[in-house]
């Protein structure tokens, strides 16, 4: 015989205390309410037979496939039904669905107190909007997934490591490894918010779940592109491809700023540039190679890099392009941002500075342009030492 399911009408104003008494019923499942009625602790466990229901022996339309329940009802959309039959979780979307809403569109109840509340705050707030608008985006698409997860319901001062790790492996399961490692880093970004601007979290007495932890995904150096591969990569390439080939060299910008370099942004010798990771205003003298392919390009709307058809080129789309064509040519380990890289390397081989290499790439720190002048000293230190033995010979 199934056991008993609690079910708990409450709303999203109501006392943390509420919901940690209903969650100690065992099958329990939170539905939330516009109004709450007046309950207590002492009173929910003292009316524990009103909130309990039986299991029904039977659910209407509900078709098996394999493994999988799907919620069916004429005219209305399919519904899978999460969870094992029977479980909290799975009869909740049941009478979701039969109400005519779909529980994966529900918004989780946020009460005070709470990760999602923490999340709600934390993206409300002056810290997150004043980040530029590429880094908002990716911690949306971060917070999304987070927010929308069981660890959400939690407080956020019982959050503990063995919660955060059990999340990140979900998601490394769903995602890949380095969608793990940035909820991690998320989870980390709200606990320190919650700890510094939001008192009623009480964490003063805690420590962030996720320090020490040690990453799963280990990035791989992206190579920058020799000129061999340049040159074989433009052998038999599309007009298209090829002109986003110079402009993603010859400024040395990222692909999310280069889709977006329009004709007003070329004044015949400089492409001016907003950059949307950092924010960085970079006026890039246009090289001569780049500038005669840019005169005989046929303009056909307001950004530079279009599509056969004329419109403008997302990042998806530029990508798999490219990504195509390397694999064409054998070169399937290359990357689009390799021609970034190649440019920084190309920059220092010249004896272009780390401030002249910072100006056109729009680095904010020296690191990655004393990385690419290093890598420019090695090679001239190489032909000098090797020149040195020849004549010594």
């Amino acid at each position: 015989m199934r056991e008993p399911l609690a079910l708990f009408a409450l709303s999203a104003d109501a006392p943390p205390e509420l919901f940690t008494a209903a969650a100690g019923f065992k099958n329990c499942v939170v539905v939330p309410r516009r109004k709450s009625p007046i309950l207590t602790p002492s009173r929910i466990s003292s009316h524990k037979r009103f909130f309990t229901m039986p299991m029904p022996k039977s659910l209407r339309f509900v078709q098996r496939v394999g493994s999988y329940h799907y919620f069916r009802k004429a005219g209305c959309k399919p519904v899978r039904l999460p969870g094992e039959e029977g479980s909290p979780q799975y009869l909740a979307a049941y009478e979701r669905a039969l109400a005519g809403r779909n529980p994966d569109r529900l918004a989780r109840v946020a009460f005070m107190g709470s990760f999602a509340w923490a999340i709600d705050q934390y993206t409300a707030s002056s810290e997150f909007n004043s980040k530029t608008l590429g880094t908002q985006r990716a911690y949306a698409v971060s917070l999304k997934i987070l927010r929308e997860s069981p660890i959400a319901r939690g407080l956020v001062r019982d959050l503990d490591r063995r919660n955060v790790n059990a999340h990140c492996s979900e998601v490394e399961q769903r995602f890949g490894r380095s969608r793990g490692d940035h909820q991690a880093m998320m989870i980390s970004i709200v606990w320190d918010f919650a700890d510094r601007h939001l008192a009623q979290c009480k964490l003063s007495d805690r420590t962030n779940p996720t320090r020490r932890r040690r990453r799963s995904y280990e990035s791989k150096p992206r190579d920058a592109w020799s000129p061999g591969v340049c040159k074989r990569f433009l052998d038999g390439a599309s007009p298209e491809l090829a002109t986003a080939f110079a402009l993603l060299l010859y400024t040395g910008q990222r692909r999310g700023d280069v889709i977006r370099m329009r004709w007003s942004d070329f004044d015949g010798k400089f492409i001016s540039v907003v950059q949307e990771k950092t924010g960085e205003s970079v006026h890039v003298r246009v090289h001569r190679d780049l500038r005669k392919m840019l005169m005989s390009v046929e303009h056909r709307g307001d950004t530079i890099l279009t599509t056969k058809r004329g419109n403008a080129f997302d990042k998806t789309t530029l990508t798999k392009a490219i990504k195509k064509r390397l694999r064409e040519i054998g070169e399937p380990e290359l990357v689009l941002h390799g021609l970034r890289k190649a440019a920084g390397v190309r920059l220092a081989e010249a004896g272009a500075s780390v401030q002249q290499v910072m100006a056109v790439l729009g680095h904010r720190s020296p690191r990655m342009a004393l990385f690419y002048c290093a890598q420019a000293n090695k090679r001239q230190l190489s032909d000098d030492a090797m020149a040195l033995w020849e004549r010594a010979a």
